[in-house]
C-alpha cells in the first residue's frame, strides 16, 4: 500500500500545534497561580494597613474623649473660678462702699482731735483691721484672677489639641476609605480567580490545612513556654468555664458548627455570627494573644491561648485592636468585625480548640438573653 506523504507532514503540523496549545495553557494556568498568589499578597498587605488605620482611628477617638472630659472639667473650674471672683469684687465694693458711707476721718484728724487716748487707740485699731482686711481681700481677688488666667490658657491648649486631633482623624478616615476601596477590588479581582466550585474546594481544604499547621505549631510553642508563677484557680481555669463563656459579639448564628458547607463533605468548624462592619470583637475569657494577622481564608485573625491547650479563635475581622504577646481580659475589646475573611459574610468566624482539635462553640458560650 503506498504511503500517504502529504498526510504526514500535516499530522506533524497539528501535532505541533496541540504542543503549542498545551504550552500556552500551561503558561496560562502558571500565571493565573501567580496571579492569584498576588492578588492574596495583596489583600493581606492592603487588610493590615486598614487595621492600622483602623486602631489609630480607634486611639484618636479615645485621645478625643480623653480632651473632651478635660476640657468640660476645665470649663467647669472656670465657672467656679468666676463665681468666686464676683463674691470677692461684691465684697470688696461693700468695703469700700461701707467706708465711704461712714465718712471715717484720717488718722492725722484723730490724733490732733481732743479726743481721749482711748478712743483714739480704738480708732487706731479699728483702721488697721479694716486696711488689713482690704488687703487680704485684694491679694485674694488677685490671686483668683491670676487661676482665672491659667484656667483660660489651659482651656485654649486643650482646645487646640482638640483639633489638632479631628484633623487627623479626617485625614485618617480619608486614607481608611481610600485602603478599603482598592480592598474590595482585590477581593473581587481574587474571587474571580476562585470562582467555581472546584476551585472553591481546593481553595477551602488548603485554608483548613494551613489553619491546622498554624495551630499545631502554636501548641508547641505553648507547651515550650514556662508555666504562669501564680497559679490558675481550679474556678477561673477554661476548662471550668463550660456553658458559661461571654459571647464575643452578640447576633443571629448564620452558619453553625458541625452544618455542610455545600461543598463536598465539608463542615463548619466554629460558628459565623452576623453582625455590622466595625462592631467591637470580645475576648470570651482570658487569655494571651499568640496570633495576630491575616490568614487566607480568615481575613484578619486573632487566636487566644487560655491553657490547658484550650483556644478560641475570633476571625473575619476588619481590624486588630491586639498585638501578639498581649494579655487580655473576659469582655476586653480585641478587634473589629468585618466581612472581608470568610465567604465575604458580615460577621464574626469564632472556634473553641482543644489540642487543636475544634469543639462546639455552643456549648461553651452562655445563652444570650
Amino acid at each position: 500500500m503506498p504511503l500517504n506523504l502529504a498526510a504526514e507532514p500535516s499530522s506533524a503540523k497539528k501535532l505541533e500545534a496541540v504542543r503549542s496549545e498545551i504550552s500556552e495553557l500551561d503558561k496560562t494556568l502558571s500565571l493565573n497561580k501567580k496571579t492569584k498568589a498576588e492578588l492574596q499578597q495583596q489583600l493581606k498587605k492592603q487588610s493590615l494597613k486598614v487595621s492600622e488605620i483602623s486602631r489609630e482611628l480607634n486611639q484618636i477617638k479615645q485621645s478625643i474623649a480623653v480632651k473632651d472630659d478635660e476640657l468640660l472639667n476645665l470649663q467647669q473650674q472656670l465657672g467656679v473660678t468666676q463665681k468666686q471672683q464676683a463674691k470677692q469684687l461684691e465684697a470688696l465694693n461693700q468695703q469700700i462702699r461701707s467706708a465711704f458711707m461712714n465718712a471715717q476721718p484720717s488718722y492725722l484728724k484723730i490724733l490732733l482731735s481732743e479726743q481721749s487716748p482711748e478712743r483714739v487707740s480704738r480708732s487706731n485699731t479699728y483702721y488697721r483691721y479694716f486696711h488689713t482686711a482690704r488687703q487680704q481681700q485684694l491679694e485674694t481677688l488677685h490671686t483668683t484672677l491670676q487661676n482665672l488666667t491659667e484656667q483660660e490658657k489651659a482651656i485654649y491648649a486643650v482646645k487646640r489639641n482638640l483639633d489638632e486631633l479631628q484633623q487627623q482623624q479626617l485625614a485618617q478616615q480619608e486614607a481608611f476609605k481610600q485602603q478599603t476601596v482598592e480592598r474590595e477590588r482585590t477581593l473581587a479581582a481574587l474571587n474571580k480567580k476562585i470562582s467555581g466550585q472546584d476551585a472553591q474546594l481546593a481553595a477551602l481544604k488548603e485554608e483548613e490545612k494551613n489553619l491546622q499547621s498554624l495551630l499545631d505549631s502554636l501548641a508547641k510553642k505553648a507547651a515550650k513556654r514556662p508555666p504562669p508563677s501564680k497559679p490558675v484557680k481550679p474556678s477561673e481555669r477554661f476548662s471550668s468555664l463550660s456553658g458559661k463563656l461571654q459571647w464575643p459579639l452578640s447576633g443571629k448564628i448564620l452558619a453553625s458548627y458541625g452544618s455542610q458547607r455545600n461543598l463536598d463533605k465539608l463542615s463548619w468548624k466554629g460558628i459565623l455570627i452576623a453582625s455590622e462592619k466595625g462592631t467591637s470583637v470580645k475576648a470570651s475569657a482570658e487569655g494571651r494573644v499568640v496570633f495576630a494577622d491575616w490568614m487566607k481564608g480568615f481575613g484578619l485573625l486573632i487566636i487566644i491561648d487560655h491553657g490547658e491547650q484550650f483556644m478560641t479563635l475570633y476571625g473575619n475581622n476588619d481590624s486588630l485592636l491586639k498585638n501578639t504577646g498581649d494579655t487580655v481580659s473576659a469582655g476586653e475589646v480585641i478587634a473589629q468585625s468585618g466581612d472581608q475573611g470568610v465567604r465575604q459574610t458580615a460577621g464574626l468566624y469564632f472556634e473553641v480548640r482543644h489540642k487543636g482539635s475544634p469543639t462546639n462553640p455552643m456549648q461553651w458560650l452562655r445563652k444570650q438573653g
